[in-house]
């Protein structure tokens, strides 16, 4: 008997969906009787396809595109028939001239005509990241957006204009069911004003979905909800770009998934953004033209700065992650080096600030154990011992309720210890607690990677370039 599993047949998301080489693009539009249906353009190796079918051929092999119950945008809402009908001219006209980097100048220059960032660095990164959004399914991961700037330094507005701009972009709340329908029907770009909200004490298991999702690999959710019978299981994807805007900082797993664009206070009156504007649909038009054309060229591109990174070793980890996209877009459409290696300098220092931020609590726990350590090569200890190296005072601003027992103490030095890994084993506990083995050549790898370059942030209206300050070494 020959087993069959529908489940491993390559099927495509209705949306959009770039997989060996072929693209997949969705729209609703109405018809003449007035029913909606649903559109596909599709680009595979040997040819353009318009059709309302979910199936096409591709080299005599029929694919599939999955539809589930998937509600499509509208094509009036994005592009309107006329600039795809334009679109379609343009693609089969062999002597159509497409200049790249004018898209690239087109949205850099709308987003200084309406938002004022600190540094011109962040019109590089942030208009990269917007291209980004039309192609992120070629990429394995793909950064999210932190705006974070005091209030009235317009977070809002720089989240109306990812709306207009990015891809399939919404609006939302900070709630599983929006999350479902802007990313699982739409691979939209989920916008988030007023992220302070994520630090609320309901907000775990929705914190958790957008710590994965940055990553295709962490892209598919399973979740028991709720309905008048009892319970059911829904699978959707939660894979998409996303941009949070906040006056504070964002959760801790949540920081160093983000490339943080912060925003000045500005005397210059801006415009406001006005949305009905046909520069919109103009830009997105644009942008849908560079996708249906040069997705296999980043594809391309992606490839091998990857592999150039994985034989350099210059950047690696989460932090590659991140940045590889937006060097690829910004390799892709041909903008100069030099402005390359500035907003790669950029990200780089903004990365290591935002993710890495130390409070003076951890500080203090690992000041503590090095001077518990004095000319030793290792010792163990554990938290409570610790913990009465440290002023009461530093306990009481960490704790929420302003005042911390001896057993709350040992909890604040215990978090600290796992969150930068300064223990080299931990040993378990004894009839005095926990124990946790240090070592002198292990602390001292923490503590220059974590806490010697350490520069406060200030809640201003404005923000300075960051700027190394070395701290003496402590086991000198």
């Amino acid at each position: 008997m020959k087993i069959v599993d529908k489940n491993e047949e390559k099927t495509f998301h209705p949306s959009i969906d770039i997989q060996d080489n072929i693209l997949v693009l969705g729209f609703r539009i109405k018809k003449e009787n007035d029913k909606e249906t649903d559109i596909f353009f599709i680009n595979t190796e040997k040819e353009y396809i318009t059709t309302e079918k979910s199936e096409f051929t591709n080299n005599e092999q029929i694919l599939s595109i999955d539809k589930k119950k998937r509600v499509l945008p509208k094509l009036s809402h994005k592009l309107g028939v006329n600039n795809l009908n334009k679109i379609f001219e343009r693609l089969q006209d062999p002597l159509d001239k497409f200049n790249e980097i004018e898209i690239y100048l087109k949205i850099k220059d709308e987003l200084k005509r309406y938002i004022e960032l600190e540094n011109d660095s962040d019109y590089f990164i942030l208009t990269a990241w917007i291209i980004g959004t039309y192609f992120f399914p070629s990429f394995n991961a793909y950064p999210y957006i932190h705006i974070k700037a005091p209030k009235g330094s317009g977070k809002s507005q720089c989240l109306n204009f990812l709306n207009q701009t990015c891809f399939n972009a919404v609006k939302a709340r900070a709630s599983l069911p929006a999350l479902r329908d802007t990313v699982d029907s739409q691979r939209g770009t989920y916008l988030m004003d007023q992220a302070d909200s994520l630090h609320r004490n309901n907000m775990e298991d929705f914190l958790d979905i957008l710590t994965d999702s940055y990553k295709k690999a962490g892209g598919n959710i399973r979740k028991m909800i709720a309905n008048k019978n009892g319970w059911d299981l829904e699978e959707f994807e939660a894979y998409s770009p996303k941009a949070f805007a906040s006056i504070n900082q964002l959760p801790e797993d949540l920081r160093d998934r983000c490339i943080v664009i912060p925003l000045t206070r500005s005397n210059k009156n801006y415009p406001s953004i006005d949305e009905d504007s046909e520069i919109w649909k103009e830009i997105r038009s644009d942008l849908y033209t560079l996708l249906i054309k040069n997705f296999k060229f980043i594809n391309q591109t992606y490839f091998v700065k990857s592999i150039e990174y994985k034989n350099n070793n210059e950047i690696f980890g989460r932090k590659l992650e991140l940045w590889l996209p937006i060097e690829t877009i910004l390799g892709s459409i041909f903008v100069d080096k030099e402005e390359i290696l500035l907003a790669k300098n950029r990200f780089l220092s903004r990365y290591e600030f935002a993710s890495y931020q130390t409070s003076d609590i951890e500080i203090a726990v690992i000041e503590s154990i090095i001077s518990l350590i004095k000319d030793l090569n290792e010792i163990i200890l554990r938290p409570k011992e610790i913990a009465k190296n440290i002023s009461t005072d530093l306990f009481d601003e960490d704790d929420k309720f302003h005042f911390t027992s001896e057993k709350q103490k040992a909890t604040i030095v215990g978090r600290a210890i796992n969150k930068f890994n300064l223990a080299t084993k931990k040993l378990g506990r004894d009839s005095f607690g926990e124990r946790y083995l240090f070592t002198k050549e292990h602390l001292e790898k923490i503590y220059k990677a974590y806490f010697n370059e350490k520069t406060p942030e200030l809640d201003t209206s404005t923000y300075t370039e960051e700027k190394n300050i070395e701290k003496p070494s402590l086991f000198q």
